[in-house]
């Protein structure tokens, strides 16, 4: 081979390696490993009390007496009436104790109730003495509903939506054991429902008795009297 030879195929080999030098370069490439990370989520959700319907101040001896104090049975008719203590029905959560004008105390939820307050006795209600042993029964009397009755008056009434008992409604007396006091229907009850009052029992010892022991006090037990409240839809 001559030194002209020699050149050219040097030449071309030195052509093909950098041919080949730059198909190498095209396709090359470089990958990276992807690097992930991750959050989890979460979160404190506080809930108020579910809200509930609260009844208070029924409890306790309602004395019934004539309005004078100084005024004594002498064989008339003698007018006796007695208030309870101030009676509280409400909404408010579970734990309270006392009526609350916060809406958001509470919640209802998807269980909201109204109610519904009823007075009501057992049995033959009557008027009996204890004052001088089972042999005296000269003062005893019988809520009849014919000459005497124990009348239920809730004062004041409660506003509107609350519904209020008509007139006698209520009364205590044989053959009619229990009588409304107020209600409030579910779809007028919000969280802060309330309504305080007062309820006046009154009859009349009879005209017409003859105490075995004139001159002497007569204690007087009458009928003993439940106050319920019940949940409505």
């Amino acid at each position: 081979m001559n030194l002209q030879s020699l050149k050219r195929g040097l030449a071309a080999t030195s052509l093909g390696l950098a041919a080949a030098g730059l198909v190498m370069s095209f396709s090359f490439t470089t990958s990276a490993n992807a690097i992930d990370g991750s959050n989890s989520t979460g979160s404190a959700v506080g809930t108020v009390p579910q809200c509930a319907w609260h009844l208070e101040g029924v409890s306790g001896v309602v004395t019934l007496a004539n309005a004078d104090a100084t005024k004594k049975y002498n064989g008339a008719a003698f007018a006796i009436s007695g208030s309870t203590s101030e009676v509280k029905t409400y909404v408010a959560d579970q734990a309270a104790s006392a009526i609350t004008t916060d809406a958001d105390a509470c919640s209802w939820y998807n269980s909201k109730k109204g109610a519904s307050v009823t007075v009501s006795t057992t049995g033959t209600p009557a008027f009996t003495s204890t004052s001088f042993g089972a042999e005296d029964t000269s003062m005893n009397f019988t809520l009849d509903g014919i000459d005497n009755k124990l009348t239920a008056t809730v004062t004041p009434t409660c506003s509107a939506p609350w519904s209020t008992p008509s007139a006698g409604a209520n009364d205590i007396y044989v053959g009619h054991l229990s009588g409304p006091a107020t209600a409030l229907d579910n779809a007028a009850t919000t969280t802060i429902s309330s309504c305080t009052y007062q309820v006046t029992y009154a009859t009349a010892v009879p005209a017409g008795k003859q105490p075995l022991n004139a001159g002497q006090n007569y204690a007087m037990s009458g009928p003993s009297l439940t106050t319920t409240l019940t949940l409505t839809d």
